[in-house]
């Protein structure tokens, strides 16, 4: 749910900074419509593969980090 919430806000702001850039020739403000625009489309398997990639990893703990303990 809450990923679906946060797609359609970027794309809605991608959208309206696109406009805005657009009309008052602001390169930047479309430079960051393009940003937000390109991460509205792959928001979700961004975050499904680093949870994937997170509970499959098999990652020791560094031995200074064993010291400490």
């Amino acid at each position: 749910m809450f990923a679906q919430i946060l797609e359609i806000s970027l794309l809605c702001l991608g959208i309206v900074l696109l406009v805005v850039g657009y009309r008052r020739h602001h390169r930047n403000l479309m430079l960051a419509a393009a940003l937000v625009l390109m991460s509205f489309g792959t928001l979700q398997d961004v975050g499904r593969g680093f949870i994937d990639g997170y509970q499959q990893s098999d990652a020791r703990t560094l031995s200074v980090v064993q010291a400490i303990r």
